[in-house]
């Protein structure tokens, strides 16, 4: 559904351009104007924009979704996207860390959030996310930051030389992002590059905690990265699924961790 077009703001406009693209397979200018309630020139601005980020392809009188829009939308749509329920779990996921920990914290716009509400002292973060370095600069927090190939859809750094670098480095604690949590699979994403880097950290990490708001569980994307017992849900909740296969923790309290 189409919000009002009084209240929509940038990102609104941009994920209905995203679903109605997607329903449509291309749409013209003049559609969008129509249906999103807003003038030629602003619908212009924004898929010059959504453009320079590789979102979609213009072409006369219309645009349509570049390869990849269908399975995964952009970090600057999915960061206005359950913003409660992500508030809600990135605080949780804050209070997990603990002074003096080496900590990696994954790309996305749940561990983005989750930066926050970090109040341990004298900890280094090692991350793959692009935005999340202005937050750690304001906090002037030790980091690192991993060198690789530029995943510009998830803003990650990502690749065979991420991987490499994470041969050295041995983590505390891992705060990882997540797009699907399904029963029978186990923990998804879209990238088969993500999910290695995804792989390799809950490998080398004491801890791994998955941020996942209701919305994630059962969903199937195409790349598996992990089993269910290999890391803890942080949640807000968990609709309709096994529990006796998961650990977790939710933002009311309950938690079954063993």
């Amino acid at each position: 559904m189409i919000p009002e077009a009084k209240t929509m703001i940038k990102q609104q406009r941009w994920a209905a351009i995203i679903d109605l693209c997607r329903e449509n397979t291309a749409i013209s200018v003049g559609e969008l104007v129509s249906l999103l309630r807003v003038s030629e020139a602003t619908v212009r601005r924004d898929l010059q924009q959504m453009e320079d980020l590789n979102m979609v392809s213009r072409y006369h009188g219309g645009v349509r979704l570049n390869d990849g829009q269908s399975e995964e939308p952009p970090m600057l749509i999915k960061s206005e996207t359950n913003i409660s329920s992500k508030n809600q779990v990135a605080r949780l996921a804050a209070s997990m860390i603990k002074d003096n920990q080496m900590i990696y914290v994954d790309a996305g716009s749940s561990t983005y959030e989750m930066l926050n509400y970090v109040r341990a002292k004298n900890i280094t973060v090692v991350t793959i996310g692009l935005p999340h370095i202005a937050k750690l600069k304001r906090s002037l927090t030790h980091t690192i930051l991993l060198g690789g190939t530029i995943r510009w859809t998830t803003e990650a750094v990502t690749g065979n030389l991420t991987l490499r670098q994470l041969d050295d480095l041995f983590f505390d604690i891992a705060f990882l992002g997540v797009n699907g949590i399904h029963e029978k699979v186990g923990f998804t994403t879209t990238n088969e590059q993500e999910a290695d880097v995804k792989a390799k950290v809950i490998a080398h990490s004491s801890s791994t905690f998955v941020l996942a708001d209701g919305s994630k569980f059962n969903k199937l994307y195409p790349v598996k990265f992990s089993r269910l017992d290999q890391a803890v849900i942080l949640s807000d909740e968990i609709p309709d699924f096994d529990r006796s296969q998961i650990r977790y923790q939710l933002t009311n309290g309950e938690s079954k961790l063993d």
